[in-house]
């Protein structure tokens, strides 16, 4: 008997604790549903809100608010009609939040899902924008420089005829600026250090190479070309220089010093060659463009604003 009253009390027990667990896992459920109501709500929100409130975050220069509703709705609508523009619309809100290492990867993937898009020559555009915005001093390296020509090189093979060309054309103009400018600091150097060779073949580079000989920095290199000639003794060089020089810039500063170098050898002051090379500096396109870039969105994403 003792043993059947303590396994009806056990009994008891575990009934008891089987209830109390039933309770537990309601009461978990019920907290659960709670706290997944808001993100259920969340799911449901269609393309057209998300895209309109983005829309009007972008016009109200909200751009972290315009970014997480365009990639709520590229995340959650992949197949709606509003997915690719919220991409192209993604690319623009992280340029201008200054993310631009985003704003390329955003424009890379679109090109790589659209190649064919209308929209595809903006991305192109906008991604060899985004390493322009990354360039560095001249005194430092040129790489995002050179990333952003090949980009706007690209855009203008592939699209020749978009809406973006002319504007990438002269995109590639200021790059090549700024990589002749680092070109030249560097041949400065060496001409400083009196190490001639080694300027020389720096200032030769930039009036030979294709992608420096049409930048203003062509007529201070020939002028140097001269200068480090005459200091090695290479005198039908420097002449040879000088013809060249004042051949492509017969009224310009530097020639009538290369004349007077060549006649009493008598080479321009370092203030006078630095005042020269200031002239070189306000009619470089770069110094009076760098600043004045700023895009908008596509043509087409505008009408639908």
């Amino acid at each position: 008997m003792r043993l059947l009253h303590e396994n009806i009390r056990l009994g008891n027990t575990l009934t008891t604790f089987g209830q109390l667990f039933v309770i537990m896992l309601l009461v978990a459920n019920g907290l659960t549903g709670c706290s997944t109501t808001p993100e259920a709500e969340e799911v449901n929100r269609p393309a057209e809100q998300l895209y309109a409130e983005g829309v009007d975050a972008l016009h109200q220069k909200k751009y972290k608010m315009a970014t997480d509703r365009f990639q709520e709705l590229d995340r959650k609508h992949p197949f709606s009609p509003l997915a690719i523009r919220a991409q192209v619309n993604l690319i623009y809100a992280h340029f201008k939040k200054e993310e631009f290492i985003d704003a390329i990867s955003m424009a890379e993937r679109f090109t790589r899902l659209h190649p064919k898009h209308p929209y595809v020559s903006y991305a192109y555009y906008m991604r060899g924008l985004s390493f322009y915005k990354q360039i560095s001093s001249a005194t430092q390296d040129q790489g995002n420089t050179r990333e952003a020509m090949n980009a706007f090189q690209e855009l203008i093979s592939r699209f020749p005829k978009s809406d973006y060309a002319w504007e990438a054309t002269q995109m590639v103009v200021l790059c090549k600026d700024r990589m002749a400018e680092q070109e030249m600091v560097v041949a400065r150097y060496y001409l400083d250090q009196e190490e001639y060779i080694a300027a020389s073949n720096r200032f030769g580079h930039v009036v030979s190479s294709p992608v420096y000989s049409a930048t203003p920095y062509v007529e201070e290199a020939l002028f140097s070309l001269v200068l480090t000639s005459k200091r090695l003794g290479l005198l039908e060089e420097a002449r040879n220089h000088a013809a060249v020089l004042g051949h492509n810039f017969p009224e310009g500063s530097f020639y009538r010093y290369a004349l007077t170098l060549l006649e009493t050898d008598q080479a321009p002051s370092r203030s006078e060659l630095a005042a020269l090379r200031q002239g070189i500096a306000q009619r470089s396109v770069l110094e009076r463009l760098f600043q004045g870039t700023s895009p908008g969105l596509a043509p087409t994403q505008q009408k639908d604003m």
